[in-house]
């Protein structure tokens, strides 16, 4: 029986095995992909800014070490056209990101949540330089994944990553309320931290916070998530 997980196309399985890397990191669960007009998976980052670990070509243990930015760092050169290739990232991209999209030269983007803290999309057009280049934006298209994503940053933002979170949460529980309200109930019953502890893959992550999606007329914290058989 297909699963929520098998639902999404890969490029978004991919993104979410990023973002479940970052956050085991210690970072913001974030990830991003850049896809070749056959659809081929051609790059990927995630966030590094607090993670010390190196691996070459990619930005790490610094603020600027966003995913977006890692994904358009190690991009292999002269290989394709790069306005052909699509960005894949889990969150609207921030000011930083987006203008380093738009000065790649990749053309297309495709993020899975808005974000109404930091989310720029609404940069492309408005500048001289900003109209220049016809990139395309498209936003959220499965609202299950939207919430599922908001939920795994509400949680990072509980627990402190990273630190300062308290504003984008406001900010997210004006715009999403029932999105936040769901990632406190998800917080409150450690449901990541377990997960993560038991070294799951994200792939039974995503299916159970689907599941609880599903069944949220029950209160999260009467989930027993302890049992490897409950995933």
């Amino acid at each position: 029986m297909n699963t929520f997980w098998d639902s999404l196309p890969l490029p978004w399985q991919v993104c979410l095995e990023e973002a479940w890397l970052a956050y085991a990191a210690g970072c913001i669960p974030i990830g991003a992909v850049i896809t070749a007009p056959d659809g081929a998976i051609i790059s990927r980052g995630r966030n590094r800014i607090n993670d010390p670990f190196v691996q070459e070509g990619f930005i790490h243990n610094n603020k600027l070490a966003h995913a977006e930015l890692n994904a358009l760092i190690v991009l292999p050169e002269g290989v394709y056209d790069l306005h052909t290739c699509t960005l894949y990232t889990l969150l609207e991209p921030c000011p930083l990101c987006l203008g380093a999209l738009y000065m790649s030269g990749v053309r297309n983007l495709f993020y899975a949540a808005y974000d109404p803290w930091a989310g720029s999309a609404n940069l492309l057009g408005a500048t001289p330089y900003l109209s220049r280049k016809p990139v395309r934006a498209v936003g959220p298209s499965n609202p299950d994944l939207e919430q599922i994503v908001i939920t795994i940053q509400v949680v990072s933002g509980f627990q402190g990553v990273p630190a300062g979170m308290e504003q984008v949460l406001e900010t997210w529980r004006a715009v999403f309320p029932q999105f936040v309200a769901f990632g406190e109930r998800v917080f409150a019953a450690q449901v990541l931290p377990q997960f993560s502890a038991k070294k799951l893959l994200v792939s039974d992550l995503i299916n159970y916070l689907f599941s609880l999606l599903c069944e949220s007329k029950y209160p999260v914290s009467d989930y027993e998530i302890i049992g490897d058989q409950q995933v």
